[in-house]
């Protein structure tokens, strides 16, 4: 994982198979995994895994899933089957979730001879700011809740969280180096008309403690998505390269 194009995370945030395919052909070799949400998951079906598949490209299936233990382990199996890379659950779904679903993920792994995906609970939406979680009914600030998540997760023996940057750092410190943290909210420049309000540049993620960065919108959105790439992975080898000295 020293290569930062294998640290770089693509959102295929996108309505149509052609512009899966648009993307991922355009920015070819410059990275490895790209996140398939819900848009695209429940729009496109197993086609866009598929497609994925046939490029070589690690799936990060990020469906946030959030039920009673029995539904979501189940969910794991079926989603075993496309080999992703990454599976995302809600740490709010509590620590039986958690727990099902990993034994599920360890059973398919044992029975195929095959790497069991990495699963990854959801802490806080970057969405969300304070005011939005207190509306929600939450009286802890979410700096404090996203932490006491963190270490729930690792108890429950998730392999990581995904959280918004400004929590990476004291994550790390509560959970070791082994424990993942996906930081969504990745921006080269603020937007003044965005949806996540906990968001960061590629540098602070990677200073706070990240170990994979997830970028949509600005790649997306660019005239070219590849030089786009490209740029993004300038700035983070123009960190790594400083924290070296």
């Amino acid at each position: 994982m020293d290569k930062t194009s294998n640290r770089l995370i693509i959102a295929l945030d996108v309505p149509t198979i052609e512009d899966v395919t648009r993307i991922v052909d355009t920015v070819g070799d410059a990275v490895d995994c790209y996140k398939v949400g819900m848009e695209a998951f429940y729009g496109l079906g197993h086609t866009v895994l598929a497609q994925l598949a046939s490029r070589n490209k690690k799936v990060f299936v990020d469906l946030k899933l959030h039920d009673i233990p029995t539904t979501v382990s189940k969910t794991v199996k079926a989603l075993c089957q496309f080999s992703p890379a990454f599976i995302t659950l809600h740490a709010a779904g509590g620590v039986k979730m958690l727990k099902a679903a990993m034994e599920e993920a360890d059973l398919w792994a044992a029975r195929t001879q095959r790497p069991r995906p990495k699963l990854l609970a959801i802490t806080v939406l970057t969405s969300l700011g304070e005011r939005d979680w207190v509306e929600i009914g939450y009286q802890s600030p979410i700096r404090e809740s996203v932490l006491r998540m963190a270490v729930m997760c690792k108890e429950a023996g998730m392999d990581g969280v995904v959280a918004a940057p400004q929590e990476a750092a004291a994550i790390r410190a509560l959970c070791g180096s082994d424990f993942l943290i996906v930081t969504p909210g990745i921006r080269l420049h603020p937007e003044r008309n965005g949806d996540q309000t906990r968001t960061a540049t590629p540098a602070q993620a990677l200073k706070a403690g990240a170990h994979y960065l997830v970028i949509g919108r600005p790649v997306l959105s660019a005239e070219s998505p590849r030089d786009e790439v490209k740029h993004i992975l300038n700035s983070m080898d123009e960190y790594m390269e400083k924290a070296k000295g």
